[in-house]
Parts: C-alpha cells; sequence; structure tokens
C-alpha cells in the first residue's frame, strides 16, 4: 500500500496552472465490453462497429467508457483498497478543481478583453481551451453589437406565428 496508482501533478507557474490539457482531464478513461438487455433507440452512432440507428436488445457486445482508475476497483474487493480509493477520490477532485479553475479563468479573459489584444494568453492555451474562448469572445461580440443596436432585427419564432388564439366558443359545447 506504500505505492500509489498514480503520482500527484505540482502545480505549475502558479496555483491555478497544471500541465495536464483538459482534453486529458475529460477523455482519461478506457473501454469495457457490456450486453445490452434492451434496445436503445436513436443511439446506434455511439456504437462504431455498427451501422444501425438503434442499439439492439442483448445481441452483441458493445463498449462502455470507464475511469482508468476505476478499472483496478472493478477487479478487487474495495476493503482491500479503501487507501488507493481515497487517493483515487483526491485525484479526481484535484482534476475537478484544476478544470473548473482553468474553465473560469479562460471564459472570464474571453468575456473581459473587448477589442484587446489576446494572442499572448491564446497562444498558451491548448486547442480545447482555445474554441472555448473563441466561443466566449462571440459571445461578448455579439452582446456588444446588440448593445450598440447594430444587431438585426428580433424576429417572432415560427411557433409563436403559428400559435392560435382558442375562442370560447370552441371551448363550450
Amino acid at each position: 500500500m506504500d505505492t500509489q496508482s498514480y503520482f500527484p501533478v505540482p502545480p505549475g507557474v502558479g496555483m491555478e496552472e497544471n500541465f495536464l490539457s483538459l482534453d486529458d482531464i475529460l477523455l482519461s478513461h478506457e473501454r469495457l465490453p457490456i450486453r445490452t438487455e434492451c434496445t436503445f433507440p436513436r443511439l446506434g452512432f455511439l456504437e462504431k462497429s455498427s451501422d444501425t440507428q438503434d442499439i439492439p436488445e442483448v445481441g452483441k457486445h458493445i463498449t462502455v467508457k470507464v475511469l482508468r482508475m476505476y478499472l483496478s476497483c472493478l477487479k478487487c474487493k474495495i476493503h482491500s483498497l479503501l487507501g488507493e480509493f481515497l487517493h483515487i477520490k483526491l485525484f479526481l477532485l484535484s482534476s475537478i478543481q484544476t478544470f473548473i479553475a482553468r474553465f473560469r479563468r479562460t471564459m472570464d479573459s474571453s468575456q473581459n478583453a473587448y477589442n484587446e489584444d489576446t494572442s499572448a494568453f491564446v497562444e498558451r492555451l491548448d486547442c480545447l481551451e482555445k474554441a472555448l474562448f473563441r466561443s466566449g469572445q462571440s459571445g461578448l461580440n455579439g452582446f456588444q453589437s446588440w448593445e450598440k443596436g447594430q444587431a438585426s432585427q428580433l424576429t417572432a419564432s415560427s411557433l409563436v406565428l403559428n400559435y392560435r388564439k382558442r375562442k370560447i366558443t370552441d371551448v363550450q359545447p
């Protein structure tokens, strides 16, 4: 029990920094084969080996992703891994806190950098953070143009236009 299954990640530049990319945090999992007991409609795209629209009942194996850290817990008794299980929970907690801190920093920087040069900040981000930053910037630009009155006219949706009020004679016999 004196060896750990992972090594804690020390902070990088600041306390909020961490070398794990957001993709690594979100995608640290493996696949396990399972059997389905009922049909899952319109979820066939999740199974790469099939061309059907639905996942069929029991017929064949499909794969489901499970966090790597939990695979050893699935194969043995939890009492023998209680110390390791607690370390895994601490690792997950630090990963979640890192993700939240980096998400907040990226969104805050994208929302508070209107008409400023952000190239130095953006070049340090990974691909997911860059996409998140661009999304925040486009939302900010749209809001700023709406505030200045440069946005297009608001129009009612088709559901509202097609909605007809019921008359009292239609309701009563």
